[in-house]
């Protein structure tokens, strides 16, 4: 990759070298053909207005090779030539010889337009390198010979004459310059590419501790972005992964339990150990009850992950159905010996899918229950930006490192207390989809001295 973007950019480069300077010998060029062209034509026309008082010494004596000569190297001139063209279509008379480049043809338009003129015509063009011009010597208003035309050429100078090396050095220098720039660039451009694509072949192989170097937090350009992009990448999958091995430590502890404890009570009524049938059977039942829960709870997070289910809202009173739910938790919270309260005026509408927001108010107050020491409360209030639920105990609370995570599905408290049940996690990433669903927003919060509060926020209903 370094070598294709070196040659690609070096060639760029050169590219441009070429173009700039056959562009500017191009331009230099034109710019000297046009002003060679405007001196000819000047100095022809000068040279016609001064045999204007000769004409006749010019038609008898013709024009001397001398005075040619010195006319030429005065005027910076080629070549010069001199003709007497009748306005009649006769044939053109050479009084001194005219330049290879200029053919009669190109002098009688001169001699049709010169009836009589009081300044100089002239006309002017260019026949590959040379510039050439022609002017009609100055005549009396009433002259009816023919017209007198002055021919003069000269080769157009290459204004670059003598710069092509130096022009060819300063190419090599920058063409040296530019290749050193352009390795230097590629390797700041392509290893960054390099190191981000030999990580992410490590990452797909299942190596999910591979990192690229963390760039300056200055850094915004995009090399850096694609780093930060794969690590990132790289740390949630790990995550994921960790997540995943934790969920199921979780549920292989939470299927083992009731079915250790259901087969123990099996095998002693089997063997007639002796023991109370009545409880024998309400301990299996309740177990049977656990393994119930967890299995309808794995099998409700898989339809909501699978988005295989539909909401029916409708308007409700959310203090009043959010009491109803939190009531059906009153003899568990006795046992657990904590005081189950609702507090808020109501009523407080709303629209929401009821069945699915009972199911919401008991996965979060079961989850308080499970830590609670002697009060879960749950508050009802609608405030300017919406409704809000807070389902708040006074336990032991979350750790700050938990606290971005709990709703998160397979995700298992790294610092839960040791003498409560923790259960597998999943009710409380069901209350999440089930918010989300609903437009809301639930999140975790620490309480001071200790305890934690769920907050749902849901969006207000328009009156």
């Amino acid at each position: 990759m370094k070598r294709r973007l070196l040659v690609t950019m070096v060639g760029l480069v050169v590219l441009c070298l070429v173009l700039v300077g056959v562009g500017t010998a191009v331009v230099a060029w034109v710019r000297s053909a046009d002003a060679t062209e405007d001196h000819v034509e000047g100095q022809v026309r000068g040279v016609a207005a001064s045999f204007e008082d000769s004409l006749p010494l010019l038609a008898r004596q013709g024009f001397s090779p001398h005075r040619k000569e010195r006319l030429l190297a005065a005027l910076n001139l080629d070549d010069l030539g001199v003709a007497f063209v009748p306005r009649d279509g006769s044939p053109i008379h050479v009084v001194a010889a005219l330049p290879d480049e200029v053919a009669a043809v190109d002098l009688r338009p001169l001699a049709e337009d010169a009836s009589g003129p009081e300044e100089a015509l002239s006309t002017s063009g260019h026949h590959g390198e040379t510039a050439w011009a022609a002017a009609v010597v100055p005549l009396a208003p009433d002259a009816t010979g023919p017209a007198v035309v002055v021919v003069a050429t000269r080769r157009t100078a290459d204004p670059l004459a003598g710069t092509y090396g130096w022009m060819l050095v300063a190419g090599l220098v920058s063409l040296v310059v530019s290749a050193f720039a352009a390795l230097r660039l590629s390797s700041s451009l392509a290893q960054p590419v390099i190191d981000a694509t030999d990580a992410a072949r490590r990452i797909a192989d299942g190596r999910l501790d591979a990192r690229l170097d963390e760039p300056d937090p200055g850094r915004r350009d995009e090399p850096a972005e694609l780093a930060r992009a794969i690590n990132a990448m790289a740390e949630g999958l790990e995550r994921s992964r960790g997540l995943e091995r934790q969920f199921l430590l979780s549920v292989s502890h939470d299927l083992r339990t009731p079915l250790t404890s259901i087969r123990g009570y099996a095998e002693a009524l089997r063997d007639g150990a002796g023991v109370d049938p009545a409880r024998s059977a309400e301990v299996i039942l309740a177990e049977s009850g656990r393994l119930d829960r967890l299995v309808r709870d794995l099998l409700e997070l898989a339809r909501l992950d699978a988005r295989q289910f539909a909401l029916e809202p409708r308007p409700v009173d959310l203090h009043a159905v959010t009491a109803d739910a939190v009531e059906a938790f009153a003899p568990l919270a006795e046992d657990a010996d904590v005081t189950l309260r609702t507090v808020g005026d109501g009523p407080v509408p709303a629209t929401i899918d009821l069945d699915r927001w009972a199911q919401v108010v008991g996965n979060l107050v079961e989850n308080g229950l499970r830590y609670a020491a002697t009060t879960l409360e749950v508050a009802i209030a609608d405030d300017a930006g919406g409704l809000v639920v807070r389902v708040d105990d006074d336990g032991p609370g979350i750790d700050a490192a938990d606290l971005p995570h709990v709703f998160e599905r397979l995700y298992v408290a790294q610092h839960r207390p040791a003498d409560r049940e923790s259960g597998s996690g999943l009710g409380l990433a069901i209350v999440r989809e089930l918010v989300e669903a609903m437009g809301g927003t639930v999140a975790a919060e620490r309480r001071h001295p200790s305890g934690t509060s769920m907050v749902v926020r849901l969006p207000a209903t328009p009156d």
